[in-house]
């Protein structure tokens, strides 16, 4: 009996150390685990200190989410997988959820209209006939990642000798380059800050990223200074205007150069050495230009004001970026993606909560004017289907005169 009892508490005390053990092991697998997911959290936060982001855009498609797309400078692989919930938006002042991040592919063509402000005097012609013989490789690559590029072009000296406003034909801007021969250049300074007011004033596109890609070997002439070139502008001046009309400016100038760096930062640009070659350049630049993500967030309702002004923020409130973003834009595309017929019909309901959402929008802008454009599934012949987008299209515009919307 005695033995039995010694047993049983040899076994007893066995089980009880065995159970504080794994209990133990437990504990240290779950504080394992912790200090992992505190490591990996701030290898994540360590990741967006090093990122920069620039707003390059905004899309209204899946409104009242709004979509904001933006160019990021670093290692961009942590927004892959960064988990929305480490970042928020504030809209307006008030803070909102991020709900997804999206890395935008080819198939969605990104607009951007690109003015190439060449220094046209004596000493540039290697460099002139470099932007010329790596044009084409470019813009295929600005293609193959998604880029819908139209290309625009200022010639300058101690003036502005020439502007070709943006096309999409590659070949008319080729011919352009092909006529350039570079002359005079006598004196230190040319007059880039006038060219770039210039390429500010091109008939852009109204959706499209506006970009400058500068190229000179010289300084450049200043409001007030004694000389051949003449400007209304200095530094300071020529990039708050370039910043107001949202243009971005990217210098290829020598690296001694330095207040043309103060035109690139403060317009969202950057600086490339001009002894680099511009194959490797050009190249540089296209993969920047196409690090796009979107970061979607959850926005009122209903848009109140013509513009808003959002900042992205991470978990420890540190503001990543921020912009003011217009929505009330001429050739502003607004989709509404949850407004759908049934198949074959152009008959909408008493009450759509889209269209609810539209009116609203234009009864606080009454000089707003809005195209209203239908679409249809592949299902039936063109014509049928041509017809069938006309009448979707008349039904909304009913929906909303019935609201009492002007008929404009």
């Amino acid at each position: 009996m005695h033995t039995l009892c010694a047993v049983l508490g040899v076994l007893t005390i066995a089980f009880s150390a065995g159970s504080s053990a794994a209990a133990h092991g437990l504990q240290q697998d779950s504080t394992t685990e912790q200090r992992r997911r505190i490591a990996e959290q701030a290898k994540v936060l360590s990741s967006l200190d090093r990122l920069k982001l620039t707003i390059q855009n905004v899309t209204l498609s899946t409104f009242p989410e709004i979509g904001l797309v933006v160019e990021c400078d670093g290692d961009c692989s942590v927004l892959d997988t960064l988990p929305p919930s480490t970042l928020h938006v504030m809209e307006n002042g008030v803070k909102r959820p991020v709900t997804r991040i999206h890395k935008i592919d080819v198939k969605e063509r990104v607009p951007v209209d690109f003015m190439f402000v060449l220094d046209v005097t004596g000493t540039m012609q290697p460099y002139i006939n470099g932007v010329r013989n790596n044009i084409e490789m470019f813009v295929q690559n600005l293609s193959k990642r998604g880029i819908d590029y139209q290309l625009g072009l200022v010639l300058y000296s101690d003036v502005v000798e020439a502007i070709y406003e943006p096309t999409d034909s590659i070949g008319k801007f080729l011919g352009w380059m092909t006529k350039i021969q570079a002359f005079g250049g006598f004196d230190e300074k040319e007059n880039a800050l006038q060219a770039l007011y210039d390429a500010s004033r091109a008939r852009f596109r109204p959706a499209a990223n506006r970009v400058a890609v500068l190229v000179s070997d010289a300084g450049f002439h200043q409001v007030g200074e004694r000389g051949s070139g003449r400007t209304r502008f200095n530094t300071e001046s020529i990039t708050q205007h370039l910043s107001e009309q949202k243009m971005r400016v990217f210098c290829i100038v020598p690296a001694n150069l330095k207040p043309y760096q103060r035109i690139a930062e403060g317009t969202r640009g950057t600086i490339f050495d001009l002894n680099q070659s511009f194959s490797k350049i050009l190249d540089l630049y296209s993969q920047r230009l196409t690090n796009l993500y979107t970061i979607f967030y959850k926005s009122d309702s209903k848009v109140r004001s013509d513009s808003i002004n959002v900042a992205l923020m991470d978990e420890r409130k540190r503001e990543l970026v921020k912009q003011i973003i217009p929505i009330v834009e001429i050739g502003r595309k607004i989709i509404i993606e949850n407004l759908l017929f049934p198949v074959a019909s152009s008959v909408l309901p008493d009450s759509v909560e889209e269209l609810e959402v539209l009116y609203e929008f234009m009864k606080s802008r009454p000089s707003v004017i809005v195209r209203i454009e239908g679409h249809t599934d592949n299902t039936g012949s063109p014509k049928q289907n041509k017809a069938l987008s006309l009448l979707r299209a008349e039904a909304v515009r009913a929906y909303m005169l019935k609201k009492g919307v002007e008929p404009k």
